[in-house]
């Protein structure tokens, strides 16, 4: 698909003829996983999706990408949200995920943006509805990143945390290899948040929460820091979580760290093993399984 840069401002005079019925997209169809929230506006990483109601009318859709315009008066409904565009491309979509305008909503490239949507007579029998679609690159916003929470993640098992954002092409390229490798990576959960950027791993270690017996919710993480996202190979630095065990960290290429974390999980071994197997530059890079 052609990623073309796109001038601020596109009114739409005439309705969208939509390949597919249904909502819409401003995403990028080549990456991304369907939002899991409800509600007129649901967003994850590169996918922001709008419901577009229950008229039987093709929408008339105004797409602004650009400095904040602010909103603007005189719609039904306006809503914002955030969205993190981690390879630099977003478009606007129909409910089949295929494009129906290929200029690229991403001005800025990858990181941050806010996105608001104005609309109006989205269930008007006999009205088309209406949008103006508003992408505004996050660091012209003013917008701040969430706060850490309490805990650096509900969810329990291993953790992948990113902790440096100078690198976005570098990130995306992880992701894209993490999700061919899913076979072995699908326990891991990925903590994408600028509020943890320049995090240290004791400091991580002190957000991730613990039950009632103080048994941590997550035992292993890998850090995504400057240096596991300035190489090729990806080392990340593997940080044990265990209690009353004080092995110290050390680095892990992506490939390898498939089966470090299957095996890890199983119990088949001890991240001291691990540990002692890495090469001269402190990296462990063997695969097993």
């Amino acid at each position: 698909m052609q990623r073309s840069t796109w001038p601020l401002l596109d009114g739409r005079t005439r309705p969208l003829k939509l390949k597919e019925w249904g909502d819409l997209a401003v995403m990028d169809p080549d990456a991304g996983k369907p939002p899991r929230g409800h509600g007129f506006l649901a967003a994850e990483k590169d996918w922001l999706h709008i419901d577009a109601g229950s008229a039987l009318e093709n929408p008339i859709v105004t797409l602004y990408a650009g400095q904040d315009p602010g909103a603007e008066s005189g719609w039904d409904e306006v809503e914002e949200i955030a969205v993190v565009s981690t390879t630099g491309f977003l478009t606007l979509c129909d409910s089949g995920y295929e494009p129906l305008r290929k200029e690229n909503l991403a001005t800025a490239g990858a990181g941050a943006y806010l996105v608001r949507v104005h609309a109006s007579d989205r269930s008007v029998d006999g009205k088309r509805p209406r949008f103006l679609i508003q992408v505004i690159p996050g660091d012209r916003t003013g917008a701040e990143p969430e706060p850490p929470s309490t805990t650096i993640e509900d969810a329990a098992g291993p953790l992948l945390v990113r902790t440096s954002f100078e690198q976005p092409d570098a990130w995306a390229r992880l992701l894209q290899a993490l999700e061919e490798g899913s076979e072995h990576h699908e326990s891991i959960t990925v903590v994408d948040n600028p509020a943890y950027a320049g995090f240290t791993a004791e400091q991580i270690l002190a957000r991730i929460g613990r039950d009632d017996e103080d048994w941590p919710d997550s035992t292993l993480v890998l850090v995504a820091d400057e240096r596991a996202l300035g190489s090729a190979e990806f080392p990340l630095l593997a940080v044990n979580n265990l209690p009353d065990e004080d092995d110290a960290p050390f680095r892990i290429t992506l490939s390898a760290a498939g089966s470090f974390v299957d095996n890890m999980e199983l119990s088949n071994t001890y991240f001291s093993e691990w540990a002692g197997g890495v090469e001269a530059d402190g990296v462990y890079r063997e695969e097993h399984y």
